[in-house]
């Protein structure tokens, strides 16, 4: 028999009651583990985010009651992630136990789950989806070739963090040998074969193409290649899916190459640099950077990267806009489908190219003697402003400081107030852009000037 979960999968975040929260913020854990939240209250026992009271680094904790079903099953977690070493799969650090429970004392991976991605980023761009699906093929890939089945493959299970992507709880995780008899899952991932208490590594292929269904959202059907895909991995017969995990990452992978190859057909750059920078502080460049690289987005259908080399906290303050104040920010993060580096240098932007983003926007904030040549060695350059009379001389000063690079490199000049003909560098190219109102968006007017400056 199988135990599929409706309604109350593993891993289902819950709330704690205020009372409950102080009580437990106060306890320290085994004499070590300071606990800071309760992330989950699964049918097996609770999950918590702790900290390790001297070496100051957070694990995850959770916590299996001894009363509750399948305790022996669920207690096996521990002993097959301690036989695996794959960088996107949590480290077990620790086994604890006392009268009632077992505790497996894990790597906290960092970030948020795909389920609160996709809530907050509405739609991804299809070199995404590739992406994210390609690297959790590669993670069951290893799990199988260690000769274990994962089985419980769902949004809520995979972590995002910028564009990397790690799977967390293996609580139904067994040995391919031992694949009859109880088979853990969740409703609506599970694979048919799950419910009769069978599986195999085609189950597997079922749970990412489940997945990827999510990802493809409502909108699936016009992305038609990758519809393809998910309709293959989700068959109710097995025979009828993809044959093994490594057949549907290379068919992913072929996918993704062939995006690439028409891509570059048209003509553009991979990766296109693009540079911005402020003719003072306050300009308004971050905002810039993030309506090209959304347009970007949306046109090209690549996968973008925003780097701020500035030290304005552009894309800090922009996460803290959206997440809130309170929450720290990340090295990395994804809003609409874009990467946001909050802070960045020249190396970090090369990382990202090497990675196989297709467009990387960088703020340079002001310019200076620093950021000129990385400036100019960027395909696309942009330098925005105003051209009220109370700004002409900062302009005067960048013209002095361009003045070497005028006659051979192009730069366009986005003016956002005052007199065209007031300005006093010799551009390639003038362009007005109204009052930007919303930084994560263009339409209208506004859309169109944005398209003007790149296409």
């Amino acid at each position: 028999m199988g135990e599929i979960t409706p309604g109350n999968p593993i891993g289902q975040i819950s709330l704690m009651r205020s009372d409950r929260k102080e009580q437990m913020e106060e306890k320290l854990l085994f004499g070590k583990y300071r606990i800071i939240k309760l992330l989950a209250n699964g049918s097996g026992g609770e999950v918590f985010l702790a900290e390790h009271e001297k070496l100051g680094e957070r694990r995850v904790i959770k916590q299996l009651r001894k009363n509750r079903p399948f305790y022996e099953e669920r207690k096996q977690e521990a002993y097959t992630l301690r036989a695996l070493h794959h960088e996107a799969i949590p480290r077990i650090f620790d086994i604890e136990e006392d009268e009632t429970a077992c505790y497996i004392i894990e790597e906290d991976m960092g970030g948020e789950t795909l389920k609160d991605f996709l809530v907050r980023q509405k739609c991804l761009p299809t070199s995404f989806i590739s992406h994210y699906s390609i690297q959790l093929c590669e993670i069951i890939e290893y799990l199988h070739r260690n000769g274990i089945l994962y089985l419980d493959v769902k949004p809520e299970n995979i972590m995002i963090c910028g564009d990397r992507i790690s799977l967390i709880d293996f609580g139904g995780a067994i040995r391919r040998k031992d694949s009859s008899g109880v088979v853990f899952g969740t409703y609506g991932y599970a694979a048919p074969e799950q419910y009769e208490g069978v599986a195999g590594e085609r189950s597997d292929v079922f749970g990412i193409g489940c997945v990827l269904g999510v990802m493809l959202g409502e909108g699936r059907k016009g992305r038609k290649e990758l519809f393809t895909v998910y309709e293959r991995c989700v068959q109710v017969l097995p025979e009828k899916r993809f044959p093994s995990v490594s057949a549907l990452k290379e068919e992913l992978q072929r996918l993704s190459g062939r995006t690439k190859k028409r891509r570059t057909k048209k003509g553009g750059k991979i990766p296109r640099y693009i540079g911005v920078i402020g003719v003072q502080t306050g300009a308004e460049s971050g905002a810039l950077c993030t309506l090209l690289a959304t347009q970007c987005n949306e046109w090209e259908k690549g996968r973008i990267a925003c780097i701020d080399l500035s030290e304005q906290r552009i894309f800090a303050r922009l996460y803290e806009s959206v997440y809130g104040e309170q929450e720290v920010v990340p090295e990395h993060f994804m809003l609409q489908g874009i990467c946001y580096v909050p802070e960045g240098t020249i190396s970090v932007a090369t990382m990202y190219a090497a990675k196989g983003y297709s467009t990387v926007v960088l703020h340079f904030g002001t310019l200076s003697e620093v950021n000129m040549k990385e400036f100019f060695l960027c395909d696309s350059r942009f330098v925005l402003g105003n051209l009220y009379p109370w700004r002409l001389r900062e302009w005067n000063e960048l013209s002095v400081r361009l003045y070497e690079m005028q006659g051979k490199q192009e730069i366009t000049a986005v003016i956002t107030g005052g007199e065209t003909e007031l300005l006093p560098i010799r551009v390639s190219k003038v362009i007005e852009l109204p009052y930007i109102g919303d930084v994560l968006s263009a339409t209208g007017k506004m859309g169109k000037r944005i398209r003007r400056l790149l296409f």
